[in-house]
């Protein structure tokens, strides 16, 4: 569950303790600093005429779907 927990390291979670999971108030693509500035750069700078978007791509989007279906037994 990558989205959900942040504690790697630990030999035993204790699913109980609130510091295991990610802040929920914030979306994943803004959990690193650096990652969110990123992110803004790209969409301040994007052409006019062009639709701006901060996250270029989802766990959803087509391919990804499509790909995964036809590795999947019927």
């Amino acid at each position: 569950m990558p989205w959900v927990l942040k504690d790697y390291k630990a030999e035993v979670l204790d699913l109980e303790n609130p510091a295991v999971y990610r802040d929920f108030t914030r979306p994943i693509g803004a959990m690193d600093p650096k990652r969110l500035s990123d992110f803004k750069m790209r969409y301040e700078e994007t052409p006019p005429g062009c639709d701006k978007f901060l996250y270029g791509s989802h766990f959803s989007c087509p391919g990804y779907v499509i790909g995964f279906h036809v590795r999947n037994d019927p």
